[in-house]
């Protein structure tokens, strides 16, 4: 099938077109990217580049976080259009567990971490029965202050994803982090998860499907905190 993914959880968009003829066609990573005013371009450019146009596209898959509020509802705001305008089926995925796609085949344990601000994190693990075996999720994606999040990694695990840029907390000693260009979502590997997810014959409803924000952003609390009391 000729399918469009996007994940737009962080600064650096993952962004990628395959075709039915087995071509991929995958942006250049940018972690300068404004995606309000970049991702139409790019999509239109890799469209021109696998030879298809929007009408061409078989269905969509979106990354729904967690992570970065506003560019969430841009990547769901742009893929929701596509799938309206065209017609086409839309599914959304887990931001984090595109990136744990990343981590290498012979890693049994690995644990993504994102940045939820205020000294926690966005936490997702995943496990493998076996070297190069698919990996499962183990608990699902949630929020963590560091220090619960680190007392939790008992066995030899991957740490990866954006949140170690933020990371205080120091990590016990069977814990190892990776390398710096796994921590993001990987244009490559957006693609194959969203093909397993296809293949698993999910859809979603484009009118209900909403990003993974898991808390409400701090301009929303300090909001609600300046409210009078009923």
């Amino acid at each position: 099938m000729n399918l469009l993914a996007l994940d737009t959880s962080t600064n650096r968009a993952a962004v990628v077109v395959a075709t039915t003829d087995g071509v991929v066609c995958v942006a250049a990573p940018d972690p300068d990217q404004r995606h309000g005013r970049n991702l139409i371009p790019v999509i239109r450019e890799l469209l021109r580049e696998a030879n298809l146009t929007v009408a061409d596209l078989d269905g969509f898959a979106v990354g729904l976080g967690p992570g970065s509020y506003t560019g969430l509802r841009i990547g769901l705001t742009a893929a929701k259009t596509l799938a309206y305008t065209t017609g086409k089926p839309l599914v959304g995925l887990d931001s984090l567990e595109i990136i744990a796609r990343n981590a290498p085949g012979e890693e049994l344990f690995v644990s993504v971490i994102a940045d939820a601000q205020r000294g926690d994190l966005y936490v997702a693990n995943f496990a493998r029965p076996g070297p190069e075996a698919p990996l499962v999720r183990t608990l699902p994606t949630r929020i963590e202050s560091q220090a619960v999040w680190a007392a939790g990694l008992t066995v030899p695990t991957l740490v990866l994803g954006p949140g170690l840029e933020r990371l205080q907390t120091p990590l016990p000693e069977q814990a190892r982090t990776a390398p710096a260009e796994m921590s993001w979502p990987d244009g490559d590997r957006l693609i194959l998860l969203a093909r397993d997810v296809w293949a698993a014959g999910r859809r979603d409803d484009p009118l209900f499907l909403e990003p993974q924000y898991l808390r409400r952003s701090a301009a929303e609390e300090q909001w609600e905190r300046k409210q009078p009391a009923s």
